[in-house]
C-alpha cells in the first residue's frame, strides 16, 4: 500500500568513519570504541530505555457499537484496528525506532524516537482504516506524550506512559493532540513549525504542578497529513 518513496539509507560504515574524523586526536582510540559499542547494539536490534515520544492511538465509540453489533463484531472490529496500526508500522519507512508495545482493550500503544515517523506511520494507518470504511468507520484519535520509557522486555514501566492515557477523554474524533513537553520537542521537525498546531486545551497530569497544555496538529484535509509528512524536516 506504500506508494510514498523510500527514505536513503546511510552506510554505518561511513558514519562510522566521519565520526572517528572528528574526534579529537588524543581521543580516537575512546571514538572507535564508542562507536563500535553503537554499532553492536545496532547489529543486535537493541530497543534501549530512554526518552521516547508515546503514541496512545484509541478507537473511538466502541461501547456504541457492541451495544448495537453485540461483542463478536466488536472483537472483529477490535482486531481489524490492531492488525491495521501493525501493518502500517510494518509499510511505514522509517527513519528511526518505531515500536509497538501493546494492545489495551480498543486501544494501540507506540513509541517512537523521531515525530515525522509518527506522521509517517499515521499517513498509513489511514489508508488501512479506510479499507473497512464502508458502512462503520474506524474512528480514532491519537495522544502523543513525550518521556522517559523503561522497557521491561516490551512492557513499558514509566510515568509517561501513565500520563499519555490520561489525556484521552480530552481527545475529540480524528484529532492528533500533542501534550506541552511533546509539542515543545516536535514543532521544529515539522516545516510549518507553530502555524501547524493550534492550542487546544489542558489537562491534569500527575507530576505538573499546572494543568498541561494541548496542542492539536492541523490538518486541512485527507490528504494533508502526506503533504506534513513531505514537507518534513530530517
Amino acid at each position: 500500500m506504500n506508494e510514498t518513496t523510500p527514505s536513503p539509507h546511510y552506510s554505518f560504515d561511513e558514519i562510522a568513519a566521519e565520526f572517528v574524523k572528528y574526534a579529537p586526536a588524543y581521543a580516537q582510540e575512546e571514538a572507535k570504541e564508542a562507536i563500535r559499542r553503537v554499532q553492536e547494539l545496532q547489529f543486535q536490534g537493541v530497543i534501549r530505555n530512554g526518552v521516547y515520544y508515546i503514541v496512545l492511538v484509541d478507537l473511538v465509540g466502541s461501547t456504541k457499537y457492541a451495544a448495537t453489533h453485540g461483542n463478536d463484531a466488536l472483537a472483529n472490529r477490535v482486531q481489524q484496528f490492531v492488525i491495521s496500526s501493525f501493518s502500517a508500522l510494518n509499510e511505514t519507512h522509517l527513519k528511526n525506532i518505531g515500536l509497538f508495545l501493546k494492545e489495551i482493550g480498543d486501544a494501540v500503544l507506540f513509541i517512537f524516537q523521531h515525530f515525522p515517523d509518527v506522521i509517517r506511520w499515521k499517513v498509513e494507518f489511514d489508508k488501512w482504516l479506510a479499507i473497512f470504511d464502508e458502512e462503520e468507520p474506524l474512528d480514532v484519535r491519537v495522544c502523543v506524550h513525550l518521556g522517559e520509557v523503561y522497557l521491561d522486555g516490551v512492557n513499558p514501566l514509566s510515568i509517561a506512559v501513565s500520563q499519555a492515557f490520561k489525556m484521552e477523554k480530552k481527545v475529540q474524533t480524528g484529532h492528533v493532540v500533542l501534550t506541552d513537553p511533546a509539542y515543545c520537542v516536535a514543532w521544529p521537525t515539522i516545516a510549518r513549525a507553530y502555524h501547524g498546531f493550534e492550542d487546544y486545551d489542558t489537562v491534569d497530569l500527575d507530576g505538573f504542578a499546572s494543568p498541561v497544555k494541548l496542542h492539536r496538529l492541523v490538518v486541512h484535509d485527507a490528504n494533508d497529513t502526506k503533504r506534513i509528512v513531505d514537507e518534513s524536516i530530517d
